[in-house]
């Protein structure tokens, strides 16, 4: 018995620095670590322990497994992951803040073409892409710009903001395109002659504006009858523009003389002429009278005739 307790008291004394060994009194690692949003937190890999008696020694950390979305949120958030040293019956912790996701990306914004007198009409949104992945689309807070910028043609920039990014906006000014010309459908004249062609076409414009615009035409005179098309331009523009012109054949084939007649005689010709024509329609009357005459005439004779006749008769029926 007295063996026992001497070999029990012998195992003590060589047990307790073993136990004092394994005492931990304390666990040195970074505890806390900060990370961006969407990118994975890097925790300590080791921690410095130290023991009862005043050894130290690095041990690996375990950590447990977390879930991705704890530091893929777009705000600022923060959360604790847990784990154990390798060999040591110690549980330990780490505190992840995780910064608020930022603008990784925006959008190129395609170029906007406006007429001159038209609004501009700027998008409201752009499509960004954030450091946590996330994609979305952003009001754009648009600067201030000057309304007479869109009153001629140039080109220019604004900027926009989401957030603390800037975005910017070019814009081209231009003419309002031409969406129709108005001319009449055809025009007539004859061989040899000009045709009267319209001076000016009711021009509309991409910008629900219209207004009459002189046209520069081809060559206007033909030599033949038929039917012909005649092409022009707007004036300073490139815009085509056509007519049909129908050519009749000029029924005045009388040669031109010059004419050396005085004044004093063409008013005596006009005069003559006149006369002539006075003298034609009285001979006309004269002539009117004389057929109405010898009518009335023929027809007394003939009444005598037929009473003659008969009275003939009756004197031969007395008898």
């Amino acid at each position: 018995m007295r063996k026992i307790f001497i070999v029990l008291l012998m195992s003590l004394f060589f047990i307790s620095p073993v136990y004092a060994d394994n005492h931990v009194v304390k666990v040195s690692y970074d505890g806390e670590v900060t990370t961006a949003s969407g990118e994975a937190p890097t925790l300590p890999l080791k921690a410095k322990v130290t023991f009862y008696d005043g050894s130290e020694k690095e041990y690996n950390i375990d950590w447990n497994t977390f879930d991705e979305s704890l530091y893929k949120t777009r705000n600022a958030s923060q959360f604790t992951v847990t784990g154990t040293i390798a060999d040591l019956q110690v549980t330990t912790s780490c505190i992840v803040n995780v910064e608020a996701a930022k603008i990784t990306h925006i959008d190129d914004l395609a170029n906007k073409t406006v007429t001159i007198g038209e609004a501009l009409s700027l998008p409201a949104t752009a499509s960004v892409t954030w450091s946590n992945g996330d994609q979305s689309n952003e009001i754009i807070r648009w600067d201030n710009y000057d309304n007479n910028a869109l009153k001629y043609v140039h080109t220019f920039s604004l900027n926009g903001h989401i957030y603390d990014q800037t975005i910017t906006q070019t814009v081209h000014v231009k003419y309002a395109s031409v969406t129709s010309v108005s001319v009449p459908a055809v025009v007539y004249t004859t061989t040899g002659v000009e045709a009267q062609l319209p001076q000016y076409a009711t021009v509309s414009y991409s910008n629900k504006t219209s207004k009459k615009v002189k046209i520069i035409w081809d060559n206007q005179i033909f030599n033949e009858a038929g039917k012909y098309t005649v092409y022009g331009k707007l004036y300073q523009s490139t815009r085509k523009v056509s007519i049909r012109v129908e050519v009749k054949k000029n029924e005045d084939t009388t040669t031109e003389t010059p004419k050396q007649e005085e004044p004093v005689k063409k008013t005596k010709t006009k005069k003559k002429n006149k006369t002539k024509k006075v003298q034609k329609e009285e001979k006309s009357s004269f002539s009117y009278v004389i057929a109405l005459v010898v009518f009335t005439a023929i027809l007394f004779g003939f009444i005598t005739l037929i009473s003659f006749i008969k009275r003939k008769i009756r004197i031969k029926e007395n008898r």
